[in-house]
């Protein structure tokens, strides 16, 4: 079966902020989900399942008793099957859900944009008890994208809220046993411990109160307290990251740039850092030994002395990291705006993989029982199997990603894609960080490349390959050289070696389904035998790497005549492959892959890029 370390989003369509778990050192219940694990999730091999749901999922997944629970902008609390994905029961409320649940004593506990906050029994869903905030304070939604999300120590539910008071909840009867008023919304999250319950405010403050009482025991301001949004035309005063509990600190990023660092018996400063001075910081987590913090604009994950804030090193990501940060033995786990889920090495910053999910993510990864649990704007959650061995990353092994296009040689020269879509192409794919290459530096990689060389691939943008890689007259073929040496080829059309071109102009002469045959050893059967786009479904190997809708296919092959290493991920109304992996002997993944966007309408990549990326070695 053709499984994939980097499953897809919607792959068959072919043509911390305020809301995360508490992490370690934050008391959370022996029935809250936490951020923190043993478990392995230094590799993964397959999508388990994908639910989708009607609105961005946000918050993090909660594992508990055989069932996944989860919240969503349609409005509804969910509780799958944490093994087959299916839908247990579904609860609505009357606003998006933009929070984590909670669970403790077979009670789930959730809040809502409709100002309340649910407890549900966790097996059927039914509605125990609920409690209506007060308004919202304040006018300013900001980039207010989270809620505070439930913490439960004992037989308390703790909670901040946007009408400014932080709650204690009695769990079982949802009497409120005391409130705070900090004067500000709360959008972040309670860390407690020590007998305190400490939470950030949307007015640049960090309170500590006591635990049983809601006394207040400290207070501090940060810089942001001070400003106003008017200074920079940003929200510089914020706090919605939630607390961390690091030993004898509590550590908490803050949208005025900076990471505080203070005592939790005091609330005393002990030391303060930032990225680049202006950028938000977004989350943080803790391990016992080292500080792991997520930014804003700085695009980076850092590691930290916990005891000072040095850095001990920083990992790059492509866009804001809005997720927590979670931690499963020495991998941390995290998403960020560009729809990205990261696993990465917690003694070095060095990448494991990574997951494109096909939507901005704040939803904090969890893992459980094998399975690492993801969402993002999308509105999908995916379910990823973690892989039975951990790959050893190393320089020698990072992956090259190439994207060949050089535009159209004349005005009659033939194309496939129309309107530009080669284009979009390749934009979306360099702004994913593939290198963009001309013919020769094509041939000069291909000429250059092995195995040994460490795993590659090449994505044709425009469907159009360079003559040099398809000449046969010296011997093999230089594209089946790469392959045969462990390459990937994507072709996003049908297959360049069909088309006769003229050499100058680059206009269509003639189309030969016969010629890639002894080039790529594919049979293409004839255009009266397989021409036009036909509906087609994913095959169970297509559905194990996140294919789950139809699409419109084109070029199908007859997969019964492809001999061995030859993959169908989706058959066509005539039972033909129209997408599909052809493998030449390297590592699994690896070899010719078929796939189909459309032709003249802008796809969007990151639902195809799980399958491109497979195999490469991350």
């Amino acid at each position: 079966m053709f499984l994939t370390r980097f499953p897809l989003l919607a792959f068959a369509l072919l043509t911390s902020c305020a809301a995360p778990a508490p992490q370690t050192g934050a008391v959370a219940g022996a029935d809250r989900a936490t951020a923190s694990t043993r478990e392995r999730a230094d590799a993964i091999d397959g999508v388990k399942f994908t639910f989708r749901s009607d609105g961005p999922i946000r918050g993090t997944p909660l594992v508990r008793a055989g069932a996944v629970y989860f919240g969503s902008g349609d409005g509804s609390v969910y509780a799958l099957d944490a093994r087959s994905g299916a839908l247990r029961w579904r609860f609505a409320t009357r606003g998006a859900v933009m929070s984590s649940p909670a669970a403790a004593d077979g009670r789930l506990y959730v809040s809502s944009r409709d100002g309340h906050l649910y407890c549900l029994d966790a097996a059927s869903g039914a509605l125990r008890w609920r409690h209506r905030f007060a308004a919202d304070l304040g006018a300013q939604n900001y980039w207010d994208y989270l809620l505070s999300s439930p913490t439960i120590v004992g037989d308390r539910v703790f909670i901040g809220a946007g009408d400014g008071h932080l709650y204690a909840f009695d769990a079982a009867s949802g009497r409120i046993a005391w409130t705070f008023d900090a004067g500000a919304r709360i959008r972040s999250t309670p860390a407690v411990g020590n007998g305190l319950v400490v939470v950030g405010t949307m007015a640049g403050r960090v309170v500590a109160v006591a635990a049983a009482s809601g006394a207040l025991q400290w207070s501090f301001a940060s810089d942001g307290a001070a400003q106003t949004f008017a200074d920079k035309g940003n929200d510089t005063t914020s706090i919605f990251a939630s607390p961390v509990l690091a030993g004898a600190l509590v550590t908490v990023g803050a949208r005025d740039g900076s990471l505080y660092a203070l005592e939790l018996a005091s609330g005393k400063l002990a030391w303060r850092s930032t990225h680049d001075g202006s950028s938000w910081i977004l989350s943080s987590a803790f391990d016992g030994d080292t500080l792991y913090v997520g930014s804003g604009s700085a695009l980076i994950v850092q590691a930290a002395d916990p005891a000072t804030g040095t850095e001990r090193w920083r990992f790059k990501t492509r866009g804001a990291v809005f997720s927590s940060i979670a931690i499963a033995r020495d991998t941390l786990l995290f998403s960020d705006f560009t729809g990205t889920l990261y696993a990465i090495d917690s003694r070095n910053g060095a990448s494991r993989w990574q997951f494109p999910m096909g939507g901005r993510s704040l939803s904090t990864p969890v893992v459980a029982d094998g399975v690492v649990y993801a969402a993002s704007d999308s509105g999908v959650l995916f379910a990823l199997s973690v892989a039975p061995a951990a790959p050893t990353p190393t320089a020698k092994s990072a992956p090259r990603r190439l994207v060949y296009w050089e535009g159209m040689k004349s005005p009659a020269a033939y194309g496939w894609f129309r309107n530009g879509v080669d284009g979009a192409i390749l934009g979306q794919l360099k702004g994913a960080g593939y290198e963009q290459v001309t013919s020769a530096e094509l041939v000069a990689f291909m000429r250059g490349a092995t195995g040994a060389s460490g795993p590659s691939v090449v994505v044709f943008a425009d469907d159009r390959m360079p003559a040099e890689l398809l000449d046969a007259t010296a011997g093999v073929p230089l594209v089946r050289k790469y392959l045969e040496s462990g390459g990937k080829v994507v072709l996003l059309g049908p297959n360049p070696a069909i088309y006769k071109t003229d050499p100058v102009s680059g206009e269509l002469v003639d189309i030969d389904t016969a010629a890639p045959d002894p080039i790529f050893a594919v049979r293409y059967p004839a255009p009266n035998i397989a021409g036009g786009f036909y509906a087609s479904t994913p095959t169970p190997a297509g559905r194990a790497i996140g294919m789950r809708s139809f699409a419109i296919g084109y070029q199908p092959l007859d997969p019964g005549t492809q001999g061995d290493r030859f993959t169908a991920l989706a058959l066509d109304e005539f039972g033909n492959a129209s997408a599909w992996l052809k493998g030449y002997g390297g590592r699994p993944g690896t070899g010719l892959l078929q796939l189909a966007v459309s032709r003249q309408d802008v796809a969007d990549l990151s639902e195809v890029q799980a399958a491109i990326e497979y195999g490469v070695g991350w």
